[in-house]
């Protein structure tokens, strides 16, 4: 029965993932656009003004709001190596960033200031700066959701549904 349910759920999930995977051939230059990015790791540790995402995911998720809402996508190599892109990069300016993380079972969320990220294999460090009262916690299940940044020199294309995705 465990055999027949994973090859249902697994030709099921094909027959779905199949039209979204055929992405339209005609690409186009990514918009400017207010680019917000999620990064999920492991666990995170804080030691003072560092920030340590270990397991960190190989990707990292952005999106878009308005005026056309866009997703895309991104290797974190990629994320980190365009830090210091553009006149409005996040090295000039920031980044604001909210940390979720899971301690003792209960979610944790503080509010950093992000710079300087270096990536060595599956572990993302950041210096930061404490913008919340709440101070920032080691813990499991960490989620970086990183506030906007405008603009990308990446390539987008029209899905089956009529979004566009980008990436670099």
């Amino acid at each position: 029965m465990k055999t027949w349910l994973s090859a249902a759920v697994i030709a099921g999930t094909l027959a779905v993932a199949a039209p979204a995977m055929a992405q339209s051939s005609a690409q186009t230059a990514m918009p400017a656009a207010n680019w917000l990015f999620v990064q999920a790791a492991d666990s995170a540790t804080v030691d003072g003004s560092k920030l340590v995402l270990k397991g960190v995911a190989p990707q990292t998720v952005m999106f878009a709001d308005r005026p056309e809402r866009m997703t895309g996508d991104t290797t974190t190599a990629s994320f980190v190596k365009l830090w210091t892109d553009g006149k409005d990069s996040f090295q000039k300016d920031p980044p604001n960033a909210t940390l979720s993380v899971t301690v003792d079972g209960k979610s944790q969320v503080s509010v950093v200031e992000l710079s300087d990220p270096v990536l060595s294999g599956d572990t993302l460090t950041y210096n930061i700066k404490v913008l919340s009262n709440e101070k920032p916690v080691s813990g499991q299940a960490a989620s970086l959701f990183i506030d906007w940044w405008y603009g990308g020199p990446g390539r987008c294309w029209r899905g089956p549904y009529g979004g566009l995705h980008c990436g670099w």
